[in-house]
């Protein structure tokens, strides 16, 4: 029994250093160097689809952050706006609250990538990691803006989850202290 406990330990300690090896490899590939033609389409594709969410959400219902939000179907919760001449798109979350955040949606050298404006102060920049998903478009945070030390909370992922016309999912996962809080998830409509 305590050979399977000393090797258990060793296998673990393995995978998360593989783990640790692959996420700083991923980020640093996310950042920069040559984007391939099925991944420049896949940024593409995704891109469209996002510019295809222009106009107002409403919440049907989620939590941020551990807190249930209550559905309104009265005031817009998310908003989307094509700008720049159709080369980003502006999203507006808590449309008009004190707490409302801003992210902008745009391709770099044919990656998809946001920036987040927060409430809580900082500016997570993060890369798409979709792999052609259908029905979801994934984003993960590659490094914070204004961001006081490592252990402060702040998004470190983001995801579409496309359920059906005119209905979606956004999910926002949060870090504090490098570990993972849970994050925030809303649920919403589009009202025709």
């Amino acid at each position: 029994e305590a050979r399977y406990t000393s090797g258990m330990k060793h296998l673990a300690v393995l995978v998360a250093i593989s783990f640790v090896l692959f996420v700083g490899s991923a980020c640093s590939s996310l950042q920069g160097g040559v984007v391939g033609q099925e991944q420049r389409t896949v940024s593409e594709e995704d891109y469209e689809r996002i510019k295809s969410l222009a106009g107002d959400w409403y919440l049907v219902g989620g939590e941020r952050l551990g807190k249930v939000i209550e559905p309104n179907l009265e005031e817009p919760f998310l908003s989307y706006a094509i700008t720049s001449a159709g080369h980003s798109v502006v999203e507006k979350l808590f449309v008009d609250q004190p707490m409302q955040m801003t992210s902008v949606y745009y391709l770099d050298k044919g990656r998809l990538k946001m920036d987040h404006y927060c409430s809580l102060g900082n500016q997570p920049r993060m890369v798409a990691v979709s792999a052609r998903a259908e029905n979801e478009i994934a984003f993960q945070t590659v490094e914070v803006g204004n961001m006081a030390d490592k252990d402060t909370l702040h998004m470190s992922s983001h995801s579409f989850e496309f359920n059906g016309p005119g209905e979606m999912t956004v999910h926002w996962g949060a870090t504090k202290g490098q570990e993972s809080t849970g994050g925030s998830l809303y649920r919403v409509k589009k009202l025709e």
